[in-house]
């Protein structure tokens, strides 16, 4: 308790300081009016200039909006292009960001070797948007790092620490949002050509090309991006490649609306150790280093047995039109898809040269072969998001909901390597056939839909408050003929349904002290269902799996204006029937997830930037958080492993990060430290954390820019992550140079 109060009190000095200056401060400074910033039914270029009215403000790396009514940190395109690698992706755009944490195992951003937490919360714990759909596996609302969105293809993102508006939806608002927005349509026409070389024989090309208005299509416009990289990987024997092609087109129906033609996809490749992996043991590192992984000869860890090749797509159309001065519509439908064809051997977990740990699986086979499997992991998503504004004097009513369903199939079928063999496997859509060389043989889909209600009442002209109300309802299907079910054993049916409904609760305010210093507090409750993995256990509703619900209490202050741009928060989350891994105790046992009770995440955060001089910034940010299992007695059939009480894994106790930004003339240039703080692992030791020094310089020439990266500049290697006995590390030193063409 005490802990909670301290972290409390110390959220309250921080909301003290904007006062302290603002005295000085011109009345006469302009007013930002603006609706709720969520991440989702807005314009994210709109929220980036209110967010940015301020000197200080434009050149954060992170920074609030004087509107929010929940804590938020937004990160433009002028932060992405000048200090995140060139080859990153949508994991690494955010990790300056507070309260977030990840870091890469593998130099040269190719492959799943990043994963993005929030406030400890873990991934498939809270949302990630793009362009203000909500996306993820269909298992579980969980990510790859590898897929769909390379840096490239992102033009600015918002980081809402909390459940948002009403109106913000998708299956895991329970810990917060990722919003994601796709690069502008520029309205003159022109090519920028990227090339990159970096360590790990890192090569990259970003080809972009911008065709301005068409007068021929009534003022029509389209983008067109590739980004082709590949790398050989500090990890050794674990290199890929991908390529991702993405086009927009932006079509002004008259002055009321706006149509949005988008698609992208994208191909990977990459060598990984999916059965165990990434990772080493500690023997592996003892004998190979920190770099071991893969190797080029014909034993468990042959990297041509341990590949996963990948494609996604996300296409959307998105038409907007205002009908009057204060009536709007906004229809978006879409559709993505995943494919994950994986080849892995059973275990990386021996010695080269030592006994075979992955003998086959198939009945009859050599056990000295080396056997491993073929897993599928393919779905398609459709779904349609309507939205409907209503402006008055008094408020904005807004209105809406989301349908959206899902069709998945996977497989995991055993092979021997060593004779070449294929199991006796062919999928022939819509059912699959019964085999006795598959443990995994499984089609699910899912049904969900969304209704909500968000009300801005202006009270005065300084006071906002924000009802809102949400229904969800979530079915799931699973239908297999074979299933790893209790313990490992093969070839048992399962056909399960389970249906989720809640309804949500939404109230926030904000109160703008003065036009440039406003304070916000929020009240929201939010529900998460459970893994489609939880039906593979027989008996599953006796374990008393329950959606995951939370209520959030936040409150916040932000102040910008001139030079100095602050906001600082405090939070406290209080979750129910949280789900862990377990054992159900049974004949045989059956791993499981396991409701374990309540749990409590609380923290305080803040960040700030104050321009030093014209083109120089000086920024900082910090948090410390609190994520941790209730005292108390799991539910009945709760399970080994589930333990009582104590701190939640893989959840930092603090992030900071400092440095300065250069940007003026043809010179621009960047150091940055960020520092992820003491953490539980999976297994339970704890480690200290990690951190990484990075650092940019450009030089813009007029036709061609000229600019060298440098990424965990003291080549720090700690621990990062130790789960099944499998320890990860920090990627080493990565230096990159590109050189941008404008034409």
């Amino acid at each position: 308790m005490n802990s909670r109060r301290n972290l409390w009190l110390a959220g309250a000095a921080l909301a003290l300081v904007p006062a302290l200056v603002a005295g000085s401060a011109s009345a006469a400074d302009k007013d930002q009016n603006g609706a709720n910033t969520g991440g989702e039914g807005v314009e994210a270029a709109d929220v980036i200039v209110r967010a940015e009215a301020s000197p200080a403000a434009a050149a954060a790396p992170t920074k609030a909006s004087i509107d929010e009514t929940q804590p938020e940190s937004i990160i433009s395109h002028r932060f992405i292009e000048q200090v995140t690698p060139e080859t990153g992706g949508w994991t690494t755009v955010v990790l300056i960001a507070p309260s977030v944490s990840g870091i890469n195992s593998n130099g040269g951003n190719v492959g799943d070797y990043n994963i993005v937490r929030m406030r400890g919360f873990q991934d498939g714990q809270f949302n990630v948007t793009y362009d203000g759909i909500s996306f993820a596996d269909t298992n579980d609302p969980t990510h790859h790092g590898a897929d769909y969105w390379p840096a490239s293809t992102i033009g600015s993102a918002i980081i809402d620490r909390g459940p948002g508006a009403a109106g913000d939806l998708g299956q895991a608002n329970f810990g917060g949002a990722l919003h994601y927005f796709s690069p502008g349509v520029s309205e003159t026409r022109g090519v920028v050509q990227k090339l990159t070389v970096g360590t790990f024989d890192t090569v990259a090309a970003v080809t972009t090309l911008s065709t301005g208005d068409i007068s021929q299509l009534g003022g029509g416009r389209l983008l067109l991006n590739f980004d082709e990289r590949a790398s050989a990987g500090e990890l050794s024997h674990s290199g890929g490649y991908h390529e991702n092609q993405l086009a927009k087109f932006v079509l002004p129906l008259g002055s009321r609306g706006e149509l949005t033609l988008f698609a992208d996809h994208q191909w990977t490749r990459f060598n990984f150790p999916d059965s165990n992996g990434p990772g080493e043991t500690l023997q592996q590192v003892q004998l190979y280093g920190k770099n071991f992984q893969l190797t080029n000869i014909p034993d468990e860890f042959y990297y041509k047995f341990n590949y996963e090749r990948k494609s996604t797509d996300f296409e959307y159309i998105d038409l907007k039109y205002r009908f009057t001065d204060a009536l709007s519509i906004e229809d978006q439908p879409y559709v993505y898809a995943y494919r994950n064809q994986t080849k892995s051997t059973n275990d990386n977990s021996g010695i080269i040269g030592g006994p075979n740990t992955s003998p086959p699986m198939a009945a009859g086979a050599n056990p000295n072969d080396i056997g491993g499997y073929d897993k599928l992991n393919a779905y398609r998503v459709f779904g349609d998001v309507l939205r409907l504004n209503q402006h008055w004097s008094f408020g904005e009513l807004r209105i809406g909901g989301i349908i959206e369903s899902s069709a998945t199939q996977r497989h995991n079928c055993f092979q021997d390597f060593t004779t070449g063999s294929s199991p006796d496997f062919k999928f022939k859509p819509p059912k699959f056939p019964f085999t006795t060389n598959c443990k995994l043989l499984e089609e699910s889909d899912w049904l969900q839909w969304q209704g909500f209600a968000d009300f801005d009442w202006y009270v005065t002209d300084k006071l906002r408050i924000s009802p809102g109300f949400k229904y969800v309802d979530f079915k799931r299907d699973v239908s297999a003929i074979d299933e790893n079910v209790g313990g490992g054993s093969k070839n048992q049916g399962l056909t399960a349904t389970n249906t989720y409904r809640s309804p949500l609760y939404f109230l926030t305010a904000n109160y703008k002290v003065m036009p440039y210093w406003a304070i916000y507090a929020q009240f929201a409750t939010s529900f998460l269902t459970p893994s489609l993995s939880t039906l593979y256990v027989t008996g599953a509703s006796l374990q008393h799996l329950q959606p995951e619900t939370t209520t959030n209490y936040q409150l916040g202050t932000v102040y910008t204006r001139g030079n100095l741009t602050f906001d600082a928060d405090v939070y406290d989350i209080e979750a129910k029937n949280l789900n862990v891994p377990c054992i159900v105790p049974g004949t045989p046992p059956q791993a499981a997830f396991c409701n374990v009770g309540s749990g409590t995440y609380s923290g305080v955060e803040g960040e700030a930037a104050f321009v030093v001089a014209p083109g120089l910034t000086l920024f900082a940010n910090g948090s410390l958080n609190r994520a941790v299992q209730a005292p108390t007695a799991p539910n009945p059939g709760a399970g080994i492993g589930a333990s009582k009480g104590g701190e939640l894994a893989n959840a930092p106790q603090w992030t900071d990060a400092v440095g300065v930004i250069y940007g003026r003339g043809p010179w621009e240039g960047s150091v940055t430290y960020k520092q992820v703080g003491r953490f539980k692992s999976t297994d339970g030791p704890v480690f200290p954390g990690y951190d990484t020094v990075d650092a940019s310089l450009g030089y813009d020439f007029g036709r061609f820019i000229a600019k060298v990266q440098a990424f965990n500049l003291a080549d720090r290697r700690p621990v990062t992550g130790l789960a099944s006995g499998f320890f990860t590390f920090e990627a080493g030193r990565q230096v990159e140079v590109t050189l941008i063409g404008k034409f």
